[in-house]
């Protein structure tokens, strides 16, 4: 019997976490020739949303290429990388590899081998160091080789594109050339909600007002807890909903962690036989859970300077909308300047969060690891 839920990669078929509501949305944007900016912190099933998206347009005929800039480690390597991808996803629908060569004056195809001995279209940059010109080029590519009809292009992580080197320029210069193409939608979508919000909300930034905004947000309780009981139900195991709830209120209704907590659940059981999960399923499968997680929780700790890490630890065990002299006497924060300063970098990083109106880790596992300890 298969574990009916997953977590740790992208998630679809009867797996994915509903959002059929924002799927149908963002599609309805893409459907009218305009691009989307998908906000959410890390493990809220952005990629998945995503992913079920290209799943649903290509069975509609779309091309969809998707490229993660948390993968890209410079220029040059974002216009190989692009030019890979988007030939990956297009050439087999237009057959087009024998004009690749006529196509750019600085980006040119090579075959080479990939790690399993097969073979693989590379690119190359006819000059030592990629610029404005090649970038221009390769942000074309699109144009020149998707086949009539409509193409889809993903960036994720998109906010990294500030650290390739050519800073606002970058921006200017894809704005410039993909608002002109037409059957073309772009989506953008990041964890650093405060970064990327920064790009498309501010009127000083190129991609202000360029594409339509979603914010992938925890889902409804209630859906979180019919998900986990008909997941369970599927595979001939009862939860029952009070458990169910459990689940939900120790994930922090992350979704990621709502899979994860119910998968270690399901293996609790599954190795007894047992056709009913009890309340000590449900704590069993959390601290095994939490265990794996701890090293990195650890780390993510002490990587912060000590203001931040006093404000971390408060907040995990007190969200709050005011950190006045009480608040940071009960937890011996330091001065209102220093707090706010700490917390402003925290937000950005997208470490914390400002959730029914107050400040609170946007990770239910950190907050837990910070809470748990004396």
């Amino acid at each position: 019997m298969k574990n009916p839920f997953k977590y740790g990669s992208r998630v679809s078929g009867g797996a994915f976490f509903d959002r059929e509501k924002i799927m149908r949305d963002m599609m309805g944007v893409l459907d009218g020739g305009n691009n989307v900016v998908l906000y959410g912190p890390r493990r809220y099933g952005k990629s998945s949303l995503v992913g079920e998206v290209m799943s649903r347009l290509r069975a509609r005929g779309w091309v969809c290429a998707e490229l993660n800039m948390m993968d890209v480690v410079s220029l040059e390597d974002f216009v190989t990388q692009y030019a890979r991808v988007l030939y990956r996803e297009a050439a087999p629908v237009v057959g087009a590899l024998r004009h690749i060569a006529g196509l750019f004056r600085r980006v040119s195809p090579k075959i080479g081998i990939d790690d399993e001995g097969k073979p693989e279209l590379k690119f190359e940059i006819s000059s030592r160091k990629a610029g404005v010109a090649a970038l221009r080029d390769v942000l074309e590519l699109p144009v020149k080789i998707c086949p009539a009809g409509r193409t889809l292009v993903v960036l994720d992580e998109f906010q990294e594109v500030e650290s390739l080197g050519l800073g606002a320029q970058f921006e200017r210069t894809m704005r410039s050339v993909i608002q002109n193409h037409e059957d073309i939608s772009y989506v953008f979508l990041g964890s650093k909600t405060h970064m990327l919000e920064r790009m498309f909300a501010s009127p000083s930034r190129p991609f202000y007002n360029s594409a339509q905004k979603f914010v992938l947000s925890r889902p409804p309780e209630d859906e979180s807890r019919r998900f986990v009981i008909e997941r369970f139900r599927s595979v001939g195991i009862k939860m029952p909903e009070e458990l169910a709830a459990r689940v939900v209120s120790l994930a922090g209704n992350v979704p990621y962690y709502v899979q994860a907590v119910s998968s270690w659940a399901y293996n609790s059981v599954v190795g007894g036989r047992a056709r009913t999960i009890r309340a000590a399923d449900v704590e069993e499968a959390f601290l095994s859970l939490y265990a794996t997680e701890t090293i990195l929780m650890e780390s993510v700790f002490a990587s912060r300077p000590e203001s931040q890490r006093l404000l971390m630890r408060a907040l995990a065990r007190e969200p709050t909308a005011r950190f006045d002299e009480e608040y940071r006497d009960r937890h011996s924060l330091p001065s209102t300047s220093t707090v706010n300063t700490a917390l402003r970098r925290l937000v950005k990083e997208s470490i914390v969060e400002l959730r029914d109106g107050a400040y609170a880790l946007s990770d239910p596992l950190l907050a837990y690891h910070l809470s748990s300890r004396g």
